[in-house]
């Protein structure tokens, strides 16, 4: 028997029965459009992460203390800028704990002192108002930049420039919003109030600095930059004094990790596959009782064991490949709707072919046991069959 043949006989057996078949196909349907949907779930959250990481910069590093004796201040961070050449640019960081009050309101806002360069080395534009100025961290003046969701938690996207507000007892005026950004990480720049970085430290009663953001002249200098850094502080407080971490590395960790996650729900969609396997074999075990008068019927007049073997395992492949190609079409539909009603989606072709792929080899694997149990039937005592 021909390819051919089989291929027409497979297909008139399924449609033999049309609900049954049907029914059948939907575990395989609701598999393979379950992966394709959780798949691209994953890869929207990792290029959405990733985008917001990138937007940053690929050549900003950070510089963390990681003893309590290696202390970060003002002096030294700005040296490090004449000693290491290819550091185009650098920031330190001051977190302040303060109760914020607004008309009777008060509220728990974290609040970062930063420096006037803040918008250039964060690539982070205002959405109305202005920055603090050089002269106003030097004064320390009580000036604050919100995030853009303090804004709408406080002000509900009223215009805030020129209000006040108290930190502490102390009142501050507002001069300007940022932009959105999103938040990853758990940092989320939307979230904070931004204060001059002498206010915060005389709001923590410290000239310490918490971190550093460090901006190098290009990608290719990231490495000699972290290198650098590291051996000054080492000199002066000895190894391990300091923790030097790049964005492209943190970049590389989140893609990882994230990966994990959408091959994890990709891996959970795909037991449903496996699920409908099983009503694949069940349905073919259930056609070879059935069908036991015909199968002895084709022996006497011929037919040959690998011919029936291959007739039911082309009949469950088929019937597979055609609830895989419906939840292929299911699926891309449904994560186009996810990504206009809810979380970001993105697409990854590699998922469609391999659930497609998956959810054939799913009938070959569960329509063997039904085939060869077809094959090796006597024709004498299937034709006694009734």
């Amino acid at each position: 028997m021909r390819f051919v043949e089989i291929l027409r006989e497979s297909i008139a057996g399924i449609l033999s029965n049309k609900l049954r078949s049907a029914l059948t196909m939907l575990g395989v349907i609701i598999g393979v459009g379950s992966v394709i949907v959780l798949v691209s779930i994953g890869e929207g959250a990792r290029k959405q992460v990733v985008a917001q990481f990138e937007s940053v910069g690929t050549n900003i590093l950070r510089l963390y203390t990681q003893r309590w004796d290696a202390r970060l201040t003002m002096d030294q961070v700005y040296e490090l800028k004449s000693r290491v050449p290819q550091i185009e640019m650098l920031m330190p960081v001051v977190n302040a704990w303060e109760q914020v009050r607004y008309e009777g309101k008060n509220l728990g806002i974290p609040i970062q002192g930063v420096t006037e360069i803040f918008p250039q080395i964060r690539e982070h534009d205002l959405y109305v108002g202005r920055w603090f100025s050089a002269a106003e961290v030097e004064i320390a003046r009580p000036v604050v930049v919100l995030g853009w969701e303090v804004t709408q938690q406080v002000f509900a996207g009223r215009n805030p420039v020129g209000k006040t507000i108290y930190i502490g007892r102390r009142p501050f005026q507002i001069i300007g919003v940022l932009e959105e950004k999103g938040q990853y990480l758990g940092e989320g720049v939307d979230y904070n109030i931004f204060v001059p970085i002498t206010v915060a430290q005389r709001l923590r009663g410290t000239n310490k600095v918490d971190f550093v953001y460090i901006k190098a002249k290009d990608r290719e200098s990231v490495p000699l930059v972290q290198l650098n850094v590291e051996r000054i502080f080492e000199f002066r407080y000895g190894e391990n004094s300091v923790y030097v971490v790049s964005q492209q590395s943190m970049i590389e960790q989140v893609e990882k990790s994230q990966r994990t996650m959408t091959l994890m729900l990709g891996a959970i969609a795909g037991v449903s596959l496996v699920v409908g396997g099983i009503g694949v074999m069940n349905i073919m075990l259930v056609a070879v009782t059935e069908r036991t008068r015909e199968i002895g019927l084709r022996m006497a007049l011929g037919a040959k064991r690998r011919q029936v073997l291959f007739q039911f395992l082309a009949e469950s492949s088929v019937l597979c490949a055609m609830g895989g190609f419906i939840g292929v079409f299911l699926g891309l539909f449904a994560s186009g709707l996810v990504g206009r009603l809810g979380p970001a989606t993105a697409l990854a072709p590699g998922s469609v072919g391999v659930a497609f792929s998956f959810s054939i080899l799913v009938g070959l694997l569960f329509g063997m046991y039904p085939a060869i149990r077809a094959a090796s039937l006597q024709p004498a005592v299937a034709l006694r069959t009734e």
